[in-house]
């Protein structure tokens, strides 16, 4: 009893500002018609990254801090990792000291191969002695030369101790501890840059060879935008067990969510098709069935009707109706307002 009164009492209601609403809000309508659509086909695909790298050990040692996380963005040429590198330090110093004696004694030698040579100019010395001054001279140019290359190699080998990151990007993986022994060629640490990203994708052969000579592709994202790729390419030959064609899709540098080792949807547009499409907000829904007001041809005098149609596709905010409508008819574009007209008129006839 309650629940008639109440809306009984809604109905009055309702009754009462019915008029004021329509007359503040015309009853809108457009003529269904046809849309050429491209005709798209979903594909599963892969996001990787560009510039990804894993850096290796140079140089054994014993990690001594590792500076960086998982997650953690690294600027280019930032210290991510340090090995403890006493052995390389003490080699150093050695280099340095081979590097002093061999320089004294060039200059010895160099001091030695003037006063020969001036000797020998006044025909004082035998040419053997002679001869031998210049490959001592010679002999010590050599090992001072090859003692500033060692120092070298040990300076270089004092820089491996340092792990530098060689550009900016994100760690995605640590592949060693604090105090863990490491050997040349052994990983420490992985990263890659987030700002350009690529997508795989396979595509049967039948496509592919519809869309290779004119590629229109574009990935999905979760939120139902897409992002046009800068560059598509097409490997030149097919995987012998899928029958596909691997399509590689470079993407433009953008925050848009994405990460390597993603699923993303691929569009390719294989042709064209022509839809009926009407606006998302003229279709009302009750229960599982959906309708629209269709209006009637002679123009004023006709109330709406709504028409049950069954529905398709959502593109952005249009439908596609399959079945229940004809081109060329007219539909009320606010189903609020087209309702309150009907409900309004059946009221008054009863009246």
């Amino acid at each position: 009893m309650f629940r008639s009164v109440a809306s009984f009492i809604l109905l009055v209601s309702f009754m009462a500002l019915a008029p004021e609403y329509l007359k503040a809000q015309e009853l809108n309508s457009i003529t269904v018609a046809k849309t050429i659509m491209p005709l798209q086909r979903l594909l599963e695909g892969s996001v990787e990254a560009v510039s990804k790298a894993t850096v290796s050990a140079q140089t054994s040692g014993v990690v001594d801090q590792v500076m960086v996380e998982v997650g953690d963005h690294v600027p280019a040429g930032s210290v991510i990792l340090t090995l403890v590198g006493i052995d390389q330090k003490e080699s150093l110093n050695q280099t340095k000291a081979s590097l002093s004696e061999a320089g004294a004694q060039r200059k010895a030698q160099t001091q030695q191969y003037e006063r020969v040579k001036a000797l020998y100019a006044k025909k004082l010395l035998s040419k053997a002695d002679y001869d031998a001054a210049i490959a001592s001279y010679n002999s010590a140019k050599a090992r001072f030369t090859s003692a500033h290359a060692a120092l070298n190699r040990a300076r270089q080998q004092v820089s491996y101790t340092e792990i530098k990151a060689v550009y900016s990007g994100v760690v995605s993986g640590r592949h060693v501890e604090v105090g863990e022994a490491v050997q040349p060629g052994m990983a420490l640490l992985s990263g890659f840059d987030p700002h350009y990203l690529r997508v795989y994708a396979d595509l049967p052969q039948s496509i592919a060879a519809i869309i290779r000579e004119k590629p229109l592709v574009n990935v999905v994202l979760d939120n139902g935008s897409t992002v046009l790729p800068l560059k598509v390419f097409f490997f030149p030959v097919a995987d012998a067990a899928t029958g596909t064609v691997r399509m590689r899709l470079n993407l433009p540098a953008a925050e848009n969510g994405l990460y390597p080792g993603k699923l993303v949807k691929v569009a390719v547009q294989t042709g064209e098709k022509a839809r009926l499409l009407v606006p998302a907000s003229s279709v009302v829904y009750r229960s599982e069935v959906a309708g629209v007001y269709v209006l009637g041809a002679s123009g004023e005098g006709v109330l709406p009707q709504l028409r049950q149609v069954r529905v398709g596709s959502h593109f952005a905010h249009q439908v596609e109706v399959l079945s229940g409508l004809m081109v060329g008819e007219a539909i009320a574009t606010d189903p609020i307002a087209a309702g309150i007209l009907t409900v309004t008129a059946s009221i008054e006839e009863v009246r």
